[in-house]
């Protein structure tokens, strides 16, 4: 049998598929269809068996651990390094507070009666300028500040909400600690600056309006009111900008408390957005579209004008306008965030605690949260099931090929057992029982009668049928007459037709109409009849 490729073997089955109605199908075709059910069966099945198991949703389920882990990574990192922040900020206070009072006595001043001195003012933040530099260094913040609860000219017309301040901000945040910062002056005096040789911001101004930055003023009204430690009285504000300033930035903000009580300014370390999105941007890979927040948490829904933002997606629900996302609860495991006519994120969340129990605002929440669009959740959940997808594709293309290929091998010996059978030799063996066990029934049965009496008791027997199929021979067409006029002559049907060019199955076809007109059921009968024939020379 010649040998076929792929595509060679597709166009023959098509092509008997084509005939198939008519002649029915042959024994290869019907093999190769039994595998192909046989074998999808099975796939099916194992499918079926995946399906239920759920090994499917193992997208979205294989990426809750991985975004879990990364989130108690960054929440405990922002646990360790705003803890660390508050405890400097109280340690500077500590300082801030002892030193402003010693160096107010000096002076024949007080911290009480520290209004009554603004000529003073700017000496005493001057003075102080190297404590808040050596804090900020030492610090993982991007700036420091100092404010004193008084103004260096009450008499303006916004002198209630001026106060003094000096406010150093590190323009490089992310460097080593001990390395010198570089230092801008964002809120104080000019002459410390030019004395110091420190350059302003471009939104630099004199004092700081509180005014507009009112959570000064209520860290010392808490202080006054709750006789606290400083260790339970410093607050880190909610995310906001200063006054005349562009940078989203979060204040953990000390009172400077007096040894009699009075309170009379405060101190405390900045993180600004960019120090935020440097230390906790999420870092796994495959997962641009992920981001990073830092929010107040209100009962099921994060407060994003107070929040912190950090990752690679800017199209995320950072925009100071989107006051609130909703939280429910989504599927897989991830929780759904939501905003009216807004787009929806999926992602996870866990509180983080910025203060101790005992706080003057321990009642105030805090959750790190990780999140993405739905679409960007989809995409990488798709992308495994396209493999899956591929996968079963390619499956089934070899179960196709591995059922062409086996029935190929398995008809192969049976075709060719099929073609000695047309030239029977008794001698040779198909090594197929079934098919040499008819070769013997068929030699068997092929035996013709002996000459002799035998032949002439049958020819007699069979004298009228006999008569009868001579007579049916005129009723034979012209082409049905050539087909059996070169079977009298000892042709083979496979020979007649290559001498009348004609194909088998034509040949077939004229074989029913000759048997059906002369009455005859077998080639065997014809063979005998045209046997007698030639006995009694009418061949």
């Amino acid at each position: 049998m010649p040998k076929r490729g792929f595509i060679g073997t597709l166009g023959l089955y098509r092509e008997v598929i084509h005939r198939g109605g008519q002649n029915g199908l042959p024994m290869r075709l019907r093999l190769f269809l039994f595998l192909i059910l046989f074998l999808n069966t099975i796939m099916l099945g194992v499918l079926l068996i995946l399906f239920s198991s759920g090994v499917f949703k193992t997208g979205l389920l294989e990426h809750r651990p991985v975004l879990g882990s990364e989130l108690t990574h960054i929440a405990q990192d922002i646990y360790k390094s705003f803890g660390t922040v508050s405890v400097q900020a109280t340690d500077l206070a500590k300082e801030l507070s002892s030193e402003l009072e010693r160096n107010l006595k000096e002076r024949g001043g007080s911290a009480a009666s520290l209004q009554e001195y603004p000529d003073l003012l700017e000496c005493l933040l001057e003075d102080e300028l190297g404590r808040l530099t050596g804090a900020l260094e030492k610090s993982d913040a991007s700036g420091v500040f100092l404010m004193l609860d008084a103004t260096v000219n009450p008499a303006l017309p916004d002198g209630s909400d001026s106060r003094a301040c000096l406010y150093l901000k590190n323009m490089e945040p992310n460097i080593v600690n001990g390395m010198a910062a570089n230092l801008r002056l964002g809120f104080g005096p000019t002459a410390i600056a030019r004395n110091h040789e420190i350059q302003l911001l471009p939104q630099w101004q004199m004092e700081m309006d509180v005014g507009e930055a009112s959570g000064f003023t209520e860290v010392m009204a808490a202080a006054r009111e709750q006789k606290l430690p400083l260790s339970r009285l410093y607050r880190w504000s909610e995310a906001m900008v200063l006054p005349g300033g562009s940078e989203r930035i979060m204040l953990c903000t000390v009172p400077l408390i007096a040894s009699d009580g009075t309170v009379f300014g405060v101190c405390g370390f900045e993180v600004s957005e960019m120090l935020f999105k440097l230390s906790y941007a999420p870092e796994l890979e495959g997962y641009d579209h992920l981001l990073c927040l830092l929010s107040p948490l209100e009962e099921n829904t994060l407060r994003l004008s107070g929040a912190l933002f950090a990752g690679n997606f800017a199209a995320g629900p950072a925009a100071p306008e989107h006051t609130q996302i909703d939280i429910s609860s989504g599927s897989g495991g991830f929780y759904s965030y939501r905003q009216p006519e807004k787009e929806s994120y999926a992602g996870l969340h866990e509180t983080v605690s910025l203060y101790p129990v005992d706080s003057a605002y321990g009642d105030e929440r805090w959750a790190v949260a990780l999140m993405m669009p739905d679409e960007g959740l989809h995409t990488l959940i798709s992308a495994r099931s396209r493999s899956l997808i591929f996968g079963l594709l390619a499956l089934m293309l070899i179960n196709i090929c591995l059922a062409s290929f086996i029935s190929h091998r398995y008809i192969r010996p049976v075709a060719a057992a099929l073609e000695r059978l047309k030239k029977p030799d008794p001698a040779a063996k198909t090594k197929i029982p079934e098919i040499d066990d008819l070769i013997e029934f068929l030699a068997a049965q092929d035996e013709l009668p002996v000459p002799g009496e035998k032949k002439e008791l049958l020819m007699q027997e069979h004298s009228a049928l006999y008569q009868e199929f001579i007579k049916n021979i005129k009723s034979l067409s012209t082409a049905e007459k050539s087909v059996f006029d070169l079977y009298v002559q000892g042709h083979t049907a496979k020979e007649i037709a290559g001498i009348l060019c004609l194909s088998i199955n034509t040949i077939k076809t004229h074989n029913r109409r000759i048997y059906m007109k002369l009455n005859v059921t077998s080639r065997k009968e014809l063979m005998v009849y045209i046997q007698m024939m030639e006995e009694v020379g009418c061949g």
